[in-house]
């Protein structure tokens, strides 16, 4: 028995099929959700600067704006963990769009990653229907400095 099971246990096949079964079965416990559509909230933004989805902010490092709009994430498209789509932020005087790229990762494919055109969020589903984020970007192209964080339902 020492001979034969010792070389069963380190050879490469057996090693190569204990691989395949441990990655089939992680693979199965962690379904991708299905986050296409839209899901919607309010910012609950701190801005320095203005531009970008805030082009009238007057909120400087010293004395920072504060602001809240209706926001948007319409997932336009998903291919596995990736998915794609647009943020619209608005309120009566303004609105904006800008597109956005993610993943999803970690534990159960619930933790968001998204980079837009001058920032990141990361965030995380809370539920089926609910996710919670902060989203960030320093100064760039806009001229502001951003923290947003914020909850979002998906829309019925």
């Amino acid at each position: 028995m020492t001979k034969t099971s010792s070389s069963l246990r380190t050879s490469p096949i057996f090693a190569v099929a204990a691989l395949a079964v441990w990655s089939a079965s992680a693979l199965a416990a962690d379904p991708t959700p299905d986050i296409k559509g839209k899901w919607v909230g309010k910012t609950h933004t701190i801005v320095a600067g203005s531009g970008g989805h805030w082009p009238t902010s007057s909120g400087t490092f010293e004395k920072p704006a504060f602001h809240e709009k209706d926001l948007v994430f319409n997932v336009t498209g998903q291919d596995g963990r990736r998915f794609w789509g647009v943020t619209t932020i608005s309120n009566r005087d303004e609105k904006t769009d800008e597109p956005f790229i993610g993943e999803l990762t970690g534990r159960g494919n619930k933790t968001l990653v998204i980079a837009d055109t001058d920032g990141y969020l990361n965030g995380q589903l809370d539920d089926n229907d609910t996710v919670s984020f902060c989203y960030s970007h320093a100064g760039g192209k806009t001229n502001s400095t951003v923290i947003s964080c914020s909850e979002v339902k998906r829309a019925p």
